[in-house]
């Protein structure tokens, strides 16, 4: 089992500056096999939108003023580390022109050196949709083709095209292309979509906040979405975020159970979020390490 950490890079206050990039590399030392950066373009003093997941989460969004564009900060952290895979949990595709993120993906990926796994997702704050003037509705067929358009420009050939209804190119050169043969597209979400989305598009999922038989009921029903497309599960990386209760050892070590028992689930990797105050941060985090496994 794989153990992987969402922190929350928020370039605010004692987190500004170079601090991303000294996480990065304490957060390689101890182990992670993987650092994630959530997204969201802007954030808002009121939202009319419904958080989909738990109530801290929702709680952390409305008192957030903003985080690191991932990319760039993937980027950052690329340069600082030497072996963790960095993703995104999760990159909200619609919002975004799709010739232009394919190229910061691909960039991003040779400045890796291919260590990047570009984790997505439709978003659902209508908010931030309205803000970057794009369409709420229709997200889940915009993403789709988004990503169909994005592979067909990280092909390996020197000419790519595409129609589609949400975007449409003629004959073009888009360089670079990712470092890595097939960049894994990691699908988040929990809904019957993303289980089409999975199959179809992706080479993973990430799911967020899911209780034991959330996830044994997910992956029934990704069993039978495979098998309608001719995949198998073995094609993917199953990876599920967990965000700890409180900041207590107590918490921490109810995260080392649900990692325990994410893997006797056959998950990959759990992708914790123990969200660690600036004060002690770093001792923090080691006995936060030692507590679920790593050290």
């Amino acid at each position: 089992m794989k153990i992987g950490i969402s922190e929350w890079f928020s370039g605010q206050g004692p987190r500004g500056g170079t601090w991303s990039m000294d996480a990065a590399r304490l957060i390689e030392e101890l182990g992670y096999s993987s650092v994630w950066m959530p997204e969201h373009v802007v954030f808002f003093p009121e939202y009319r939108s419904e958080y989909p997941y738990e109530s801290g989460g929702a709680a952390e969004v409305h008192r957030t003023l903003g985080v690191h564009d991932p990319l760039i900060l993937g980027a950052a952290i690329a340069a600082a580390t030497q072996r963790v895979r960095i993703g995104t949990y999760v990159f909200v595709v619609p919002q975004r022109n799709p010739i232009v993120t394919a190229r910061q993906v691909a960039s991003l990926d040779q400045l890796s050196g291919g260590r990047f796994e570009f984790g997505v997702g439709v978003g659902w704050s209508e908010e931030e949709y309205d803000a970057l003037d794009v369409p709420f509705e229709r997200r889940g067929a915009r993403m789709n083709e988004y990503l169909a358009a994005m592979r067909e420009l990280w092909a390996d050939q020197e000419v790519s095209e595409f129609s589609g209804e949400f975007v449409q190119f003629e004959p073009l050169y888009c360089f670079p292309k990712p470092a890595q043969a097939r960049l894994p597209i990691i699908v988040g979400g929990n809904s019957d979509s993303a289980l089409r989305r999975i199959a179809k598009y992706g080479d993973g999922w990430a799911g967020y906040s899911r209780t034991y038989d959330d996830i044994a009921q997910f992956l029934e029903k990704l069993e039978v979405e495979l098998e309608r497309h001719g995949r198998s599960r073995d094609e993917l990386s199953l990876k599920v975020g967990r965000r700890s209760k409180g900041k207590t050892e107590k918490d921490w070590e109810d995260d080392a159970e649900y990692i325990r028992r994410c893997a006797e689930l056959g998950l990959d990797e759990v992708v914790v979020s123990p969200r660690i105050g600036d004060e002690n941060y770093e001792a923090d985090m080691r006995r936060y390490a030692e507590i679920v496994g790593l050290l």
